[in-house]
């Protein structure tokens, strides 16, 4: 079902990458986006565009999906 995304393989951008990161830390879009120096929409477009890549359709597969492939930071 998901494919592989290590660093090198991934489907994702860096910015996609970092906006998987802050979504799998529990963080919400406003707090994405301030953190991120973007818009609101902006993330809310990375997001869709990270749906479509990794075949996920909400926020909490998206973070079980991180946290299987280790996209999530280090605590």
């Amino acid at each position: 079902m998901w494919e592989d995304a290590s660093a090198d393989s991934s489907p994702l951008s860096a910015r996609e990458r970092q906006v998987v990161e802050l979504v799998s830390q529990g963080f919400r879009n406003r707090e994405i986006a301030q953190r991120m120096f973007i818009s609101e929409q902006t993330v809310k477009n990375h997001l869709h565009n990270i749906f479509d890549k990794l075949g996920v359709s909400d926020r909490l597969e998206l973070a079980l999906y991180a946290i299987h492939k280790n996209l999530q930071a280090p605590a």
